[in-house]
């Protein structure tokens, strides 16, 4: 049971001398009514990452936190195909920012889509590598601690998307087997620390099966046809309809309706077929990336909070619990029927060993001393014997 009020700091404070670590209720000051129940919500927008009042989490857990953003943003960076060689896509994440905009076309003024774009993207056409690497640096994915100069030399210098992603797994792994052996993970079997090991590989073959999605395109004759075909039944249908109908607006009807259907199906399988790069319909790579940032800074909250209380009044409670027994104890019990303790029951039975030890001393001396008379007097009886 809960022993007092709960330290509502996950632990951390039991860290620090003088209770330098105070609680995340202790760290805002913006009288939120919420701040009780939302801790995160009461420190400037921290959240768990929040450094107030000396509230520091292990150098293990953040670079573990780094570690595990770093992956995940490369890996969602090779995804949408950005440009080798061209400047990092990658920024620094702030705990508690909003998230970054889901839809494209909220994005700065400069960066929004134009007219030809529309139309280039309408026809089929992609975007040139240049364009691409200007859209994708306003929407760079962010790294919780950001990204060092070696990191960024590093995975610049290896070639092709699937090695780079593979190069950041390799340095969490490495990390976790490394902080293992170094006792960081404390008492831990190994078959724990394989079934972490175990969950990233999973995350890698996942992460595969996305690629295959992007990196492997619709038979190239298939949908040459269909774009073909889309453009020759707009102009095609409107003759059909007028032929088929004989009011105006009744072809005009059906044949808005059966193109927006073709047009749509069409559209609809550009879409899957690579749902990492099409604008303005590709998935939330950001917002996504953002959204597990924040899953990993929950690491930092330590311990439930009801499963940590101040220890001074956890200390003088058990003592007092300890007194209470004893009292118990010495009331039921009395000295007489307290049962003899086993060290008791090796004296007794040490004590009856020697006393029949002695005993079969004794018995000896008193047969040696039996056959002593018996040999003397058979020597008597010899004796009288020759001289008769």
């Amino acid at each position: 049971r809960l022993l007092g009020q709960g330290r509502l700091d996950g632990g951390w404070g039991l860290l620090y001398e003088n209770d330098e670590g105070k609680s995340l209720l202790e760290s805002g000051g913006d009288n939120d009514p919420a701040a009780e129940a939302f801790p995160s919500r009461n420190n400037a927008g921290g959240g768990f990452a929040s450094t107030e009042n000396g509230r520091t989490p292990s150098l293990f857990l953040q670079e573990l936190a780094h570690l595990s953003s770093l992956c995940s943003a490369v890996a969602l960076a090779t995804l949408r195909n950005d440009i080798e060689g061209s400047e990092s896509p990658l920024d620094t994440y702030h705990p508690g920012e909003p998230w970054p905009e889901a839809d494209p076309t909220k994005l700065p003024r400069s960066e929004k889509k134009k007219i030809l774009n529309s139309l280039r993207y309408w026809v089929g056409m992609d975007r040139t590598p240049e364009m691409r690497t200007k859209y994708n640096a306003s929407r760079p994915l962010l790294v919780i601690g950001g990204v060092s100069e070696n990191e960024i030399a590093f995975l610049q210098r290896a070639k092709g998307p699937s090695a780079k992603v593979t190069l950041a797994w390799n340095w969490l792994s490495e990390f976790i087997m490394r902080e293992h052996l170094a006792g960081s993970l404390g008492n831990i079997g190994p078959p724990i620390v394989s079934r972490i090991i175990q969950f990233l590989s999973d995350g890698m073959i996942f992460y595969n099966h996305a690629r295959k999605i992007m990196y492997i395109p619709f038979p190239f004759p298939h949908a040459q046809l269909s774009a073909f075909f889309v453009l020759v039944m707009i102009p095609a249908i409107p003759f059909m309809m007028d032929q088929y109908t004989n009011e105006v607006w009744l072809g005009a009807i059906l044949t808005f309706l059966t193109v927006t259907c073709l047009v749509g199906l069409h559209e609809v399988a550009r879409e899957l077929e690579n749902p990492f790069r099409n604008i303005p319909n590709e998935l939330p790579l950001c917002t996504l990336q953002a959204m597990f940032n924040e899953s990993l800074i929950t690491m930092f909250a330590g311990y439930h909070p009801d499963h940590y209380w101040d220890p001074a009044l956890f200390e003088s409670r058990l003592l007092a619990m300890m007194a209470e027994e004893e009292d118990e104890v010495s009331k039921k019990l009395s000295f007489d029927d307290v049962e003899p303790t086993v060290g008791d029951k090796i004296q007794t039975l040490q004590d009856t060993m020697d006393k029949q030890r002695q005993e079969i001393r004794d018995l000896r001396r008193t047969l040696e001393s039996e056959i002593d008379e018996a040999s003397e007097t058979q020597s008597d009886l010899l004796e009288n014997v020759d001289i008769s």
